[in-house]
């Protein structure tokens, strides 16, 4: 389960995938037969029956039990029968559809999709920040949030990441699980999903970590007596990369945002820096291996002019991570 950001508006009760956004969509391209796909986003209708309405997809599952080498079965229709481990819905036409025990999609999930016929599906939904979660010493079904504009192969993507090393990835190709024999040739999609084996404990989420503390899981949040938030972000990759960041409002406007930035780990640290407005986009870097940086952001409350505004922040990186950080600004008296 992965901890989400849910905040009300307090003059409408509106969530802010419902009134502010910002919103946007992902497109999967599904086969007929099973699909291995990674969310990337929050739908706007997390009830699957909801969901999945008006489409050829029958099943969706999601695997929350690890699985050991001795486990792994290649074939995904052989696998559901036995159910162990798996949270499965069914769509209600079929037979089988009072076994269903699946009842919300979320974001940053795993899921197996089972479609009657090729299709292009389209999900609309809002991003919230959050990453995989590994089982030790087992395989997990995970996805990552790769840029359609820089795909990184496998070897790139985990390079430094001590815990998979050496790579054991299992692709779905034709309706079956396969290993990835050359990881620095295979180029990772967005939306996908693959089964990843884990040597003891893992944080790993990409070639970049990003920790803004408590603010609260899946965003930051600003209010009325909290107008500073700090977001660090960590390069763990064995290489430099290239950072580009922008932001898109949501339909209340744009954040008043102002930024002030500190690297951390350099001769001079800390090196102080004077607060600018925020641009639409901002291009960093490089950012060496081992290093990072804060990114203090400062919301201007006096031109706030609504209860609830949100804006994402989105961190581009060239080693081929997109990483959305939802900001949310919380004014009760504006109600």
């Amino acid at each position: 389960m992965i901890g989400l950001l849910i905040v009300k508006t307090p003059a409408t009760g509106q969530t802010p995938g419902s009134g502010v956004g910002p919103m946007r969509t992902q497109t999967f391209q599904l086969q007929a037969g099973w699909n291995a796909v990674y969310l990337e986003i929050e739908p706007l209708k997390g009830d699957p029956s909801a969901l999945f309405a008006g489409t050829p997809i029958e099943i969706a599952a999601a695997y929350l039990r690890p699985v050991t080498a001795m486990e792994f079965i290649e074939n995904p229709t052989a696998v559901l029968p036995d159910r162990k481990g798996w949270s499965v819905w069914y769509a209600p036409q079929r037979e089988d559809a009072l076994l269903s025990n699946l009842f919300a999609i979320q974001a940053h999930q795993a899921f197996l999709l089972f479609s009657k016929e090729a299709f292009t599906w389209t999900l609309q939904g809002t991003p919230l920040f959050g990453s995989a979660r590994w089982h030790p010493n087992a395989f997990s079904l995970v996805g990552f949030p790769i840029d359609a504009a820089e795909q990184p192969t496998l070897a790139s993507y985990f390079a430094g990441a001590a815990a998979h090393a050496p790579l054991k990835i299992y692709q779905l190709n034709g309706g079956n699980w396969t290993l990835v024999g050359k990881p620095a040739e295979t180029v990772m999609k967005p939306g996908a999903a693959y089964w990843v084996f884990s040597k003891g404990a893992s944080k790993f989420a990409g070639p970049l970590a990003v920790d803004f503390g408590n603010s609260a899981a899946g965003g930051v949040v600003f209010n009325q007596e909290v107008s500073k938030r700090r977001i660090e972000v960590r390069n763990v990759a064995t290489f430099p990369q290239n950072l580009t960041l922008t932001l898109q409002p949501g339909t209340t406007g744009l954040l008043p945002l102002s930024y002030r930035l500190r690297v951390l780990d350099g001769p001079n640290q800390p090196i102080e820096a004077v607060s600018v407005a925020f641009p639409t986009s901002l291009g960093m870097g490089p950012i060496e291996p081992g290093k990072a940086f804060v990114l203090e952001l400062e919301v201007a409350q006096q031109s706030v002019n609504a209860p609830l505004m949100s804006t994402t922040l989105t961190i581009s990186s060239s080693a081929g991570q997109r990483i959305e950080v939802p900001l949310i600004s919380i004014r009760e008296d504006l109600k």
